[in-house]
């Protein structure tokens, strides 16, 4: 394990962390002792003392490695230098690397000091290598046509991109031979035991699982340029033929609504209202396109534009480009080839882009094709629930615990008002303003969501819901409503608002509010499990169709 995580360790009595095998430090394991495990264990200084003496005594009898934090560090300077390993592409796949190894037992003073520094960025670097196995995916599928049925997973890191061969012995050697040859950083894993090869017939599952097996480095610096330099690319002769055209600033409020409409999760940012409102609270340029394919519009996006000094433009799209529809990949990629045209040094402008898609290796390689590079900003994560299921469905596919604390806000007297007028408007828009002052973050601007309703039409507004107890406000949410689709925007809850689970009635109100509006989807706003943990659980518990998109890319 790289950190601790939710449901991992939970039920036993001690937990290992192997840091080296994911950070770049030269050696050391963490043993945590559970003394609320299974099994009660008293464990104190004696116990510890006990361990460290028969470590000293097992490394005196058998060590045979001699300033192993200093080899590491003189090594990867001389990588930091430039000088690299050439690669020996004669690694027999079957031979194992000889484990009669025994370095010193303890985490050494050099690997504890870069410990320290890497603490506060292991979420940077599990998000890293879960991208970077996600790419090593895309790869292999593009160029070997092998396909892997990965299951998503949050509650661990990956060590390494495994890829399994069930069965086929033959063509796990084949393809390490390929990858090898080709330049991959392929390995296969564990090294086993000599013993285990001396009594074969008591290891043949161990034996299979190692021969059927590969492995590729998803180590969290490695680029994506340095993985997909040797890819082969197909190309597709139909995409030199291929006819895309876009019209820019020819479309009417009411004509742009209409697409909007036909998105099946359309967000604000890409909405006419959000963009006119930037343009009059922040002097941005709005620029709105419409891409035709063989005369058929599939896709829309909303460029905002800013000049600096006169002389450099920064280009701003926000969760865009929006596809009215499914289309074939090429199609996507001449999309976004010509959107990268905003950015051009030469012209001085620069291109800042959240793209609308999914976090997936064909969309991390499709920005590095289109020479866009990554920004350390987090990817914007959420969960929408669909409101075209039924009611019944909705309520029982809820966390447990969650319905629990639902069933409790529903006896508390909780009265429910909805609206749109400026009554309950200004009412939450205090709320909020009372809520970001006392809790010091940073959300929408009270500004931006002024402009926003000022800007609305009858079609694309706010839906305010308040849970009243006993004639006081105890909780309320904004919910804005953009095409075919709702996002959760802003909320309040007081104290007693938070005793009474008056958000937990809020949230599920909202959506029988919207599913009887006839609203296909309600976008929960954003989940964050490392800044607000707390929100984040609340809305997980929701049980939502949750997504990842690709991250933000900059281009010039």
């Amino acid at each position: 394990m790289l950190k601790p995580t939710k449901g991992i360790g939970e039920k036993g009595d001690f937990v290992l962390y192997s840091p080296h095998k994911h950070l770049p430090i030269s050696d050391g394991a963490i043993l945590i002792v559970r003394n609320s495990g299974p099994s009660n264990i008293f464990w104190d200084v004696r116990n510890e003392d006990q361990i460290n003496k028969v470590l000293k005594n097992h490394y005196q009898e058998v060590g045979n490695i001699k300033l192993l934090g200093a080899k590491w560090l003189l090594k990867r300077l001389l990588q930091k230098l430039g000088f690299k390993n050439r690669r020996n592409l004669n690694v027999s796949f079957s031979k194992d690397v000889s484990s009669n190894t025994a370095s010193y037992p303890f985490v050494s003073l050099i690997a504890k000091k870069m410990l320290n520094g890497l603490l506060l960025q292991l979420n940077d670097i599990a998000k890293r290598k879960i991208r970077n196995q996600k790419v090593w995916d895309e790869v292999l599928s593009n160029s070997y046509e092998f396909y892997t049925d990965r299951r998503e997973s949050e509650n661990w890191t990956p060590y390494l991109a495994e890829y399994s061969f069930d069965g086929m012995i033959d063509k796990t050697e084949l393809m390490f031979k390929t990858l090898l040859k080709d330049g991959f950083p392929v390995s296969t894993w564990p090294d086993l035991p000599p013993e285990i090869y001396d009594k074969v017939q008591y290891h043949l599952n161990a034996i299979e699982l190692r021969n059927s097996r590969l492995f590729l480095s998803i180590h969290s610096n490695l680029s994506i340029g340095t993985m997909i330099k040797n890819q082969k690319v197909t190309q597709d002769i139909k995409k030199d033929f291929l006819k895309l055209n876009v019209e820019w600033n020819s479309v009417t409020r009411g004509e742009w609504g209409e697409l909007f409409r036909k998105i099946e999760n359309s967000n604000l940012l890409q909405s006419w209202v959000y963009g006119e409102s930037k343009e009059n609270c922040e002097d941005w340029k709005v620029r709105r396109g419409i891409f035709t394919f063989e005369n058929q519009k599939i896709a829309i996006v909303q460029v905002l534009e800013k000049s600096i000094l006169g002389i450099f433009k920064v280009y701003r799209i926000n969760r865009g480009p929006l596809f009215l529809n499914k289309v074939d990949s090429n199609i996507k990629e001449l999309v976004f080839h010509e959107l990268s045209k905003f950015g051009n040094l030469l012209k001085g402008s620069i291109l800042l882009l959240n793209p609308e898609l999914v976090l997936d290796g064909k969309s991390l390689v499709l920005m590095k094709k289109m020479r866009f590079y990554e920004s350390k900003s987090s990817a914007w994560t959420s969960a929408f629930i669909d409101l075209t299921k039924d009611l019944n469905f909705l309520r029982q596919n809820l966390d447990s615990k969650w319905r629990n604390m639902l069933t409790n806000s529903e006896k508390n007297e909780l009265t429910l008002e909805i609206g749109s007028n400026d009554f309950l408007f200004y009412w939450m828009l205090d709320k909020y303003d009372e809520l970001t002052s006392n809790k010091n973050f940073s959300g929408i601007s009270k500004s931006m969501l002024l402009q926003i309703k000022n800007n609305q039409n009858e079609k694309d507004t706010f839906l305010i819901l308040r849970a009243v107890y006993r004639n006081e406000a105890v909780a309320g949410i904004c919910i804005a409503i953009h095409g075919s689709s709702a996002t959760y925007l802003i909320g309040w809850n007081g104290e007693l608002g938070r005793k009474l689970r008056a958000n937990h009635f809020l949230l599920w109100n909202s959506i029988i509010q919207l599913k009887q509006m006839g609203y296909l989807s309600f976008d929960l706003g954003g989940i964050d499990q490392e800044k607000t943990p707390g929100i984040a659980e609340f809305k997980l518990g929701m049980n939502g169709d949750k997504y990842d998109l690709s991250g933000e890319f900059w281009k010039l």
